[in-house]
C-alpha cells in the first residue's frame, strides 16, 4: 500500500497547489470538507492546508479521513487475528454506490464469510465492519479485472490475503480507477 499512499500524497499536493492558484473545480471539491464548507473561495485559498486535501481525498475513497485510511493500511500490512478482524472498520472503498445493485452474501463474521467464499469460489471483500462475498460481475463494476492473477495470490480474500503485496497492487489499481475521472486534479 506504500505506493498508493505515496500516490495519494502526490494527488494531495496537486490538489493543494490547484486550490492555492484558484482552480474552481479544486475549490468546489475541497468545500465538501466540513471545516471549509462555509468559507469563501478567497478564505479557502488562504486557509487550506495539505491535511485538508489528504482528508478530502480519503473521504472520496470511502474512508472517514486520512487517519482512517492510514490506520487501515498500516493494520492490514500485519497479520490480524480472526477475532479482531471483525472489529475493524475497513471503510467503503470496496462497495461504492455503483456496486449497490448486486446481490451479495453479507456477514459481520469473518469465518462465515470465508466459508461462503470457499463454497462459492467468490471474492471476499470488506465494507466497514462487515464482509461481503461477491462474484466476477461485481469485481468488474468495482473497476478491477476478476481474472487478474493478484486475486489468486490473495486467495480472493481481501480481509486476510495470502500475499499483502498482491492486495497492495489491487488497492493501487482500484484507487487509480476511482480517481481517474476526478476534475479537481
Amino acid at each position: 500500500m506504500a505506493d498508493s499512499i505515496h500516490e495519494l500524497k502526490h494527488n494531495a499536493r496537486i490538489l493543494h497547489r490547484n486550490i492555492t492558484t484558484g482552480k474552481q473545480t479544486s475549490l468546489d471539491f475541497i468545500k465538501k470538507n466540513p471545516d471549509l464548507k462555509n468559507l469563501s473561495d478567497l478564505d479557502i485559498i488562504e486557509a487550506v492546508k495539505r491535511k485538508h486535501c489528504l482528508s478530502q481525498i480519503a473521504k472520496v475513497l470511502g474512508f472517514k479521513g486520512w487517519s482512517h485510511l492510514s490506520q487501515i493500511t498500516q493494520i492490514e500490512t500485519a497479520p490480524v487475528p480472526t477475532r479482531e478482524r471483525s472489529e475493524l472498520d475497513y471503510g467503503k472503498l470496496l462497495c461504492p454506490p455503483r456496486c449497490m445493485p448486486f446481490t451479495n452474501f453479507w456477514t459481520v463474521f469473518y469465518p462465515e464469510a470465508k466459508e461462503h467464499r470457499d463454497q462459492t469460489n467468490g471474492y471476499l471483500l470488506t465494507y466497514g465492519t462487515q464482509f461481503l462475498v461477491t462474484e466476477q460481475d461485481y469485481i468488474k463494476t468495482l473497476g478491477l479485472d476478476p481474472e487478474d492473477s493478484d486475486w489468486d495470490l490473495i486467495e480472493r480474500d481481501w480481509a486476510n490475503p495470502k500475499s499483502i503485496k498482491a492486495r497492495d497492487r489491487l488497492y493501487k489499481k482500484l484507487i487509480a480507477h476511482n480517481l481517474k475521472d476526478q476534475t479537481w486534479l
